[in-house]
């Protein structure tokens, strides 16, 4: 009698060496993200009491990315991934020490903030499109979305753990140790990286000039649908739908009453959430169309955003970031599976820019939420943040028909 039994898509992936190595990397730069991220919120609060300020440190960070991201694409495709991401992640790395330093020597300032969040999106920039083209090198088409699923898992453990741990050591200890233990953190990402090698590349890929291979990667991006009307719906939301982040310490101190450690447990009650939806991405991957996926997850996301801005009961708060954070993995999932899908080998790195460029519209997103909270009011700057989410996602389904199909 022949036996059967099932072996789950998971499995195969996590079977992969290297990409074992990429992954156990990430969870480490991850996790600093996103305590450098919790940690420079609660500073720039201290110093100036601004929304806006808030909004700004985080903001600026989306400067070189929007300038410095499609050539990341380019010197990825055409040098390699894994050594840029060596080289980015260390300037990463070098923003936080120089934070930690300038704490520690009580020398900062709120405008080193912003200029050290300018070095970290510098980073970011060149780091971005090699870690997805990375990821579509070692990982097959069929096994895409589970991929993506494990890599979000490493991710929302970072963004439920970081915040958690900044509160506790902000409150025990002080900033400074937050943005050391970053810099730990990231040492040991680099050191993993380096277990990773670097995938082979096309002989051609020297024969244009950088130039000429943006120019390239642009007009195959323009011609390939979804990619067109798909960059624009992420920036769109990534700009317009995120304004509760730049507002939880907000809410933390001024709103629930709740101070640092509350603040840090708004975090991790958020990425406890994001974690959960990952770990069902990666076990059941996500439905075939994926536009509507991220339709369906968005009216949950505004919806909940809203009950938030109005809420002054600390367990329905965390109740309502907790299913926030549940509904953005799909959301995330389906946006990188359908660049991913979009991409060919040889312009895969320059696709997965426009990926990392859209989706970090996010700072910016901050910045817009931070200055309409400060000019409108908090509950105001949530309603219209939700009213930014779901409609413009309506009109671009009905706009394109590849959209719909993808």
């Amino acid at each position: 009698m022949r036996s059967w039994r099932y072996r789950p898509k998971v499995i195969d992936v996590l079977s992969d060496a290297q990409f074992r190595a990429l992954i156990f990397s990430q969870a480490m730069f991850d996790l600093g993200i996103f305590m450098r991220g919790s940690a420079n919120s609660w500073i720039a609060f201290e110093l100036t009491n601004s929304q806006l300020w808030i909004g700004l440190v985080a903001g600026v960070r989306a400067i070189p990315i929007l300038g410095l991201t499609l050539f990341g694409g380019v010197i990825s495709d055409r040098l390699g991934r894994r050594n840029l991401m060596v080289v980015s992640g260390a300037t990463i790395a070098a923003a936080s020490a120089a934070t930690a330093l300038l704490i520690s020597t009580d020398t900062l300032e709120p405008w080193h903030l912003v200029l050290l969040a300018v070095l970290g999106g510098v980073g970011a920039a060149l780091y971005g499109p090699a870690l997805f083209a990375l990821l579509g090198d070692i990982v097959s088409a069929d096994r895409m979305a589970n991929a993506n699923g494990i890599l979000a898992m490493a991710q929302t453990t970072g963004e439920m753990l970081g915040p958690v741990i900044v509160g506790v050591v902000i409150a025990s200890s002080g900033a400074s140790t937050v943005f050391w233990l970053v810099v730990v953190g990231n040492a040991l990402g680099l050191l993993l990286l380096l277990r990773v090698s670097e995938p082979e590349r096309g002989t051609t890929t020297h024969n244009a000039s950088i130039l000429k291979q943006l120019g390239e990667g642009l007009r195959f991006a323009r011609a390939t649908p979804p990619l067109p009307w798909l960059t624009l719906l992420v920036m769109a939301q990534n700009i317009g739908a995120v304004a509760i982040f730049p507002l939880m310490p907000v809410y933390a101190v001024d709103v629930l009453d709740i101070g640092p450690r509350g603040f840090g447990l708004m975090g991790g009650v958020f990425g406890a959430g994001t974690l959960a939806g990952a770990v069902l991405v990666a076990l059941f991957g996500i439905h075939r169309r994926h536009a509507y996926n991220m339709f369906a997850v968005g009216i949950v996301w505004d919806v909940s955003m809203v009950a938030f801005a109005f809420s002054r009961s600390v367990p329905l708060s965390m109740t309502l970031l907790f299913l926030m954070g549940l509904v953005a993995m799909p959301w995330v999932t389906s946006v990188l599976t359908m660049f991913q899908r979009a991409a060919t080998k040889e312009m895969r790195g320059r696709v997965m820019s426009l990926y990392v460029i859209s989706m970090n519209m996010f700072p910016l997103g901050w910045l817009f939420g931070g200055a309409m909270a400060q000019w409108l009011g908090n509950e105001e700057a949530l309603v219209i943040s939700a009213l930014l989410g779901t409609p413009i996602a309506a009109l671009a389904l009905v706009m394109s028909r590849e959209l719909r199909r993808a």
